[in-house]
């Protein structure tokens, strides 16, 4: 499911949340995070840190980088306490001011 879009510049770092709270079950956690971004380009669009809050319901991670008028797809595929698996993905646009 696409979650959102969102536009950058390319020396910005910023900080996104996603918050699964209403699409877990009652008393599941989320376990893990991972991200991906298929599409490489120089300088990358790159992941540079990222966690689970202290709730284990909501996943922080920045963006930083990518190459100016580039458009880019963050997928987020985040498992649970209870055997779920779900997959998002997350739109990047690069602008320079």
């Amino acid at each position: 499911m696409r979650l959102g879009s969102f536009i950058k510049t390319p020396i910005e770092r910023k900080r996104y949340a996603i918050d699964y709270t209403d699409w877990l079950d009652t008393g599941e956690t989320l376990t893990t995070v991972t991200y991906s971004i298929p599409v490489a380009t120089t300088p990358p669009l790159v992941v540079d840190a990222s966690s689970i809050d202290a709730t284990n319901k909501i996943a922080v991670f920045f963006i930083n980088g990518g190459l100016n008028n580039r458009q880019y797809t963050v997928e987020v595929v985040a498992s649970t306490s209870g055997g779920q698996i779900k997959e998002d993905t997350v739109l990047f646009t690069v602008r320079d001011v």
